[in-house]
């Protein structure tokens, strides 16, 4: 780019009036802010803006040349939109000049709304292909705050190819998983990390052991290894402005004034500098030295160079500010539960025919689903190398045609991160798919949901949309999918709700082992042959199947993919079999098996249960008919892990209080 022609925003953070006031004396072009509510920061109810507070905001920025934008960026539940459209049509009438959007059915809203206010995707909307924000930009997203997983080169060609403005972190507090994809603090606490309450589990210390025994793994410490340090790239103005970042993002909506000032002070006098003379620009040593001395957690340019390194992290925990929580018990089924049903409901939804559907990943597994009775067959579209698994252009072509065969059918499943690479592979397993016929494609997010649409295939949108409310469907279902599956933070009462105002068929999951965060980097890499997935690894993930272990003992398996990313799972599996009852009640079409990390013999197991409990209960599902303690043994006894309701049984949109859930976690360790 022509560095004349640069134009740059530096974006500044606020929670009360005296960091607006600081942010701006100090140099910020724009300053982002949030109301009461629909925001990414809710531990504190002393921080953030009343109704009041923002249109004095917006006048005091205006009045100074500066702009405002309100983040809107949690998850919404249904009984969330009244309230929202209000609030919406509010900022409006402020005249604020953006807001910053996770949920997509804030974008349904505007459009209802017919208002004409900017929208900004959130970095929670984890965008990282140029297909991704395309369709961002058809919807009407004007700015996309990038995926923190991505390099700035990849920042850089999905601005130039598809249009939109980008805007990238530059300072600050980082998250570990893949953003929007860590379901761990939901599950955990009911506190989503989706909707502004994380209690933070990636900064528990842990130990690395063995996934089935719990023993350690040769002389591997205990630290904190999820535990990212903060993101500074105070040093790589010129890469940043030449990458084609339109704004940079400084973090610290919950910092007070005299930390944020000095910050973006220094950011500014960077970049006029730069701006100024281009050619002979150089940092000042003095001046990093000041944000150094008064940083919180110590700095990394994390991912916007290069793939992470162990470097990346402070497993020391020492500069760790604030510990919301520290390890964490899941709340395990036990015999005593099987004659109890929570999710009692007295107007069933009976209208809809009733399919089983499991994920799997070897052929093996799809025979053994087929002959216990499964409807719908998923291959699953991350594998695990350990286990020797894969989908050769061969064994789709078999695999369709023995589903097909039994009268069945076939859905193949795509990664949930599609960067430029896993989009290419993808169109090659689509390009497959229309020759097979095959009657479904289950996609994780816009950009191979965008592909298959191009392709004419039946798309099936996974939970990794985070699907809540009935607005973000009417989006999805805009875009092309025919169903969707349910936030795996999604209570039993929203799934209810969803179920029986959706537009389009609802699926949702019923067993199996889920994943609580997806991460970029690889654990087993970094710690055992301190290495990572883009150097040269001696592949310690194909020998053990490693896990992390917390401070309550709980263990969460690490799950390696194709792409060396991390699963970690939950340490028990998901299990409503005991009151399937109530879920055939509701609208749902599809219950699916998350069975591709089972052994084989263990998946003919549990479809072959869920089969026969379904056929028993769909000829009376109003009578509450408790599983036979024998049943309940059996599958106890074959499973690798105990089992728990996860978030059927939480409800994030109307979540405890931080002290509260703080309060009970202390008492149970």
């Amino acid at each position: 780019m022509k560095l004349t022609e640069a134009k740059v925003e530096l974006l500044a953070p606020a929670g009360k009036w005296g960091a607006l006031e600081a942010v701006i004396e100090a140099g910020a072009d724009a300053v982002y802010l949030a109301g009461k509510q629909f925001n990414m920061r809710m531990h504190r109810s002393d921080f953030n803006f009343t109704n009041e507070q923002l249109a004095r905001a917006v006048e005091y920025a205006h009045q100074r040349g500066v702009k405002i934008y309100v983040t809107v960026n949690n998850l919404l539940g249904d009984n969330e939109t009244e309230k929202l459209c209000k609030y919406l049509i509010y900022l409006q009438e402020i005249n604020v000049d953006a807001i910053i959007i996770q949920d997509l059915g804030v974008i349904y809203l505007v459009k209802e709304l017919e208002l004409d206010i900017p929208m900004h995707a959130s970095t929670m909307m984890n965008v990282h292909s140029t297909e991704m924000a395309v369709e961002l930009k058809r919807l009407g997203v004007s700015r996309i705050i990038t995926s923190r997983d991505i390099t700035l080169s990849q920042v850089k060609e999905i601005g130039e190819k598809s249009g939109v403005e980008m805007e990238y972190f530059v300072h600050g507090d980082m998250c570990v998983s893949q953003s929007g994809q860590c379901y761990s603090s939901g599950i955990l606490f009911g506190k989503s990390a989706n909707r502004g309450e994380c209690m933070k589990p990636c900064r528990w210390k842990y130990s690395i052991v063995e996934s089935k025994s719990g023993q350690a793994i040769g002389n591997l410490p205990e630290g904190y290894f999820l535990a990212l340090k903060d993101m500074c790239l105070y040093q790589h103005i010129p890469e940043l402005i030449q990458a084609g970042i339109r704004s940079f993002k400084i973090e610290g909506r919950m910092r007070h004034e005299k930390f944020l000032r000095p910050i973006v002070e220094l950011y500014r006098k960077a970049i006029n500098e730069y701006l100024d003379s281009p050619f002979t620009y150089q940092s000042r040593i003095e001046d990093f030295e000041n944000m150094y001395k008064d940083r919180v957690r110590e700095f990394t340019t994390s991912m916007a160079f290069s793939h992470a390194t162990s470097s990346t992290f402070d497993y020391t925990g020492i500069r760790e500010p604030l510990f919301l929580s520290r390890g964490s018990k899941e709340e395990n089924l036990t015999t005593e539960d099987l004659n109890y049903n929570p999710f009692e409901i007295s107007n069933g939804n009976q209208n809809s025919e009733k399919f089983l559907a499991v994920k799997v990943s070897t052929m093996n597994a799809v025979r053994k689903s087929l002959a216990a009775g499964a409807d719908y067959v998923y291959l699953s579209g991350e594998v695990s190398p350990t286990r020797g698994e894969g989908w050769t252009n061969k064994l789709l072509g078999e695999t369709s045609e023995i589903v097909h065969d039994a009268g069945k059918k076939i859905v193949w499943g795509t990664p949930r991160i599609c960067t430029s690479r896993e989009i290419s592979e993808v169109e090659w397993l689509f390009e497959k798919a229309v020759k097979v016929d095959i009657d479904g494609v289950l996609v994780h997010n816009m950009g191979s949901l965008q592909l298959a649409k191009r392709f004419g295939l039946n798309i099936i949108a996974d939970f990794s949309f985070n699907v809540l409310n009935t607005n973000s469907i009417k989006i999805l279902e805009e875009l092309g999918a025919s169903r969707i599956t349910t936030s795996l933070e999604s209570s039993f009462n929203d799934l209810y709700l969803l179920a029986g105002n959706s537009t389009i068929p609802v699926e949702c999951i019923v067993h199996g082992s889920l994943p609580g965060m997806l991460l970029e980097h690889c654990l087993p890499a970094m710690l055992v042959t301190k290495s990572n997935a883009k150097g040269i690894c001696r592949l310690p993930c194909r020998y053990i199947n490693y896990a992390l272990k917390d401070e309550k003992g709980e263990i969460r398996p690490i799950e390696v993919d194709q792409y060396c990313r991390n699963h970690i799972m939950f340490a028990t599996d998901l299990c409503v079999l005991p009151y399937l009852n109530s879920f055939l009640m509701t609208g749902v079409e599809v219950f699916r098996i998350e069975a591709q990390y089972y052994e084989d013999d263990l998946v003919e197991t549990v479809v072959n249960m869920y089969r026969k409990r379904m056929d028993l209960l769909m000829g009376n599902p109003n009578v509450f008919y408790p599983l036979p303690e024998s049943e309940w043994h059996s599958l106890v006894e074959k499973s690798p892990r105990g089992f728990s309701l996860c978030a059927y049984s939480q409800d994030i949109t109307h979540s405890r209080s931080t002290l509260e859930v703080m309060k009970t976690a202390t008492q149970a360790s």
